[in-house]
């Protein structure tokens, strides 16, 4: 259930992420301080956010946002709060699949020229592989001399974490204060800071906040953030995983080389073996007790958002469940 202490919505969860940004004054003006755009942006419209496959065997994408600008160019806007896989890979996917979709079947006359695709991702995680940046900007460039070879495509990842210990004296741009707000508008008790340097952030805050909103959309927005937090505890369990994994294989060689070289070889081997045995065995039976909690979280989610009339299919989506998982939950 959502805090009844917060003043507002989490922006990080689904729900609270499109709410305020599926508004086209907000997201106008997002644009507008990320971009700066020599012209101002006068209007936004908001597309179908589900993409089909070019074929029966090809697979769609669901994006959480996806809008244009009156010139034709278009913006897919995720939020992410996991670290997943092929990161990258999945981001050129669906620039590929919005490209893709912009020519017609059959259509003999096309040109080949395509309106400028841009993806802005929201990071509640450090990219992996890569250096802490707040903000960084990809796009096509000629190696040999940092020429733009096309600006039809470009990526921005924002990165929220660094922002929650940050303090507000401390932000000097506009993406900056956008950043701040969306990684603290939970736990702000006040009206939201930097109204002067960006007026749409009152219009964020009256979106955003609890009181303002219907039993309806606060019974929406308690399965998204409980969702949220489901994700947050799997995340948790993955890393505290990697770690009992790294601590466990270093303690197991490190005692074996410290013990070699003071016993006979065959005694430390031993004494290490079974120490490591030991120590992993009991790390496994913690990590299985929470990977057992955090998927009984997963099931009940699932059971509340089929209870909401959701199909089968978009909750396997969300959850990330097998299909079979959640048709099994309708019995």
């Amino acid at each position: 259930m959502a805090q009844s202490e917060s003043r507002y919505i989490n922006i990080l969860t689904d729900y609270g992420f499109k709410r305020v940004f599926g508004d086209e004054e907000v997201m106008r003006a997002f644009l507008t301080d990320l971009l700066q755009p020599k012209s101002p942006i006068s209007k936004i419209t908001f597309l179908d956010k589900e993409l089909d496959g070019l074929s029966q065997y090809e697979r769609g994408v669901v994006y959480d946002l996806f809008c244009t600008m009156e010139n034709g160019d278009e913006f897919i806007v995720e939020m992410q709060n996991r670290s997943q896989p092929h990161f990258a890979d999945r981001i050129l996917y669906y620039l590929s699949r919005s490209f893709s979709s912009q020519v017609e079947r059959g259509d003999k006359e096309w040109d080949f020229s395509l309106k400028p695709v841009y993806c802005i991702c929201f990071l509640n995680f450090h990219l992996n592989g890569f250096t802490p940046c707040k903000q960084r900007t990809v796009q096509l460039k000629v190696e040999e001399t940092e020429e733009v070879f096309s600006d039809k495509l470009k990526v921005f990842t924002l990165e929220l974490p660094d922002y929650r210990s940050m303090r507000e004296e401390d932000c000097k741009t506009q993406i900056d204060y956008w950043l701040y707000n969306i990684a603290n508008l939970e736990t702000m008790t006040t009206n939201i800071p930097f109204q002067q340097q960006q007026p749409v952030f009152e219009k964020v805050g009256n979106i955003a906040e609890l009181v303002r909103m219907t039993p309806d959309e606060l019974k929406l927005y308690n399965i998204s953030i409980d969702t949220y937090r489901t994700n947050l505890s799997i995340m948790r369990n993955e890393r505290a995983e990697g770690l009992a994994e790294g601590m466990e294989k270093g303690r197991a060689e490190g005692l074996a080389e410290g013990m070699a070289k003071g016993m006979a070889k065959g005694m430390a081997k031993g004494m290490a073996e079974g120490m490591a045995k030991g120590v992993a065995e009991g790390m496994a039976k913690g990590m299985e007790k929470e990977r057992a909690k955090a998927e009984s979280e997963k099931l009940d989610i699932a059971r509340q958002l089929l209870g909401t009339g959701m199909p089968s299919s978009q909750v396997a989506l969300i959850m990330k469940l097998p299909l079979d998982t959640v048709n099994a939950l309708h019995k």
